[in-house]
């Protein structure tokens, strides 16, 4: 009789260890997908050109089909993406501050 017990016991922990694993491997899974899916969209929609370069989080949630949150997550866990320091909800994959309009072309003068 302990011995049936103390089997049903090891099994249930077994069980609940084995089910956790398995909830910690499918959120690993998804938010490695979820970066995967930023970056790929960062890269073929924007441009290391001026005001090309950073996207809002709406605009990036909308092109990629995922909710705001999910993308924030992404984008703060990736290495391959850089956030604007003054505007928070802003992001990149070329640089961290975007570049003047002054930059290419120079300052004009009258």
């Amino acid at each position: 009789m302990r011995e049936k017990l103390l089997l049903a016991i090891l099994s249930t922990v077994a069980t609940g260890i084995l089910g956790w694993l398995g909830v910690l491997a499918t959120s690993r899974a998804r938010h490695a997908l979820d970066r995967r899916r930023v970056h790929r969209w960062l890269r073929s929609n924007t441009q290391d050109e001026p005001g090309e370069s950073h996207v809002d989080t709406a605009t990036l949630a909308k092109g990629t089909g995922l909710s705001e949150d999910r993308v924030r997550c992404a984008c703060m866990s990736s290495r391959l993406v850089y956030r604007f320091p003054k505007r928070p909800e802003e992001w990149s994959v070329w640089r961290r501050e975007p570049q003047s309009v002054y930059e290419k072309r120079g300052v004009s003068s009258l």
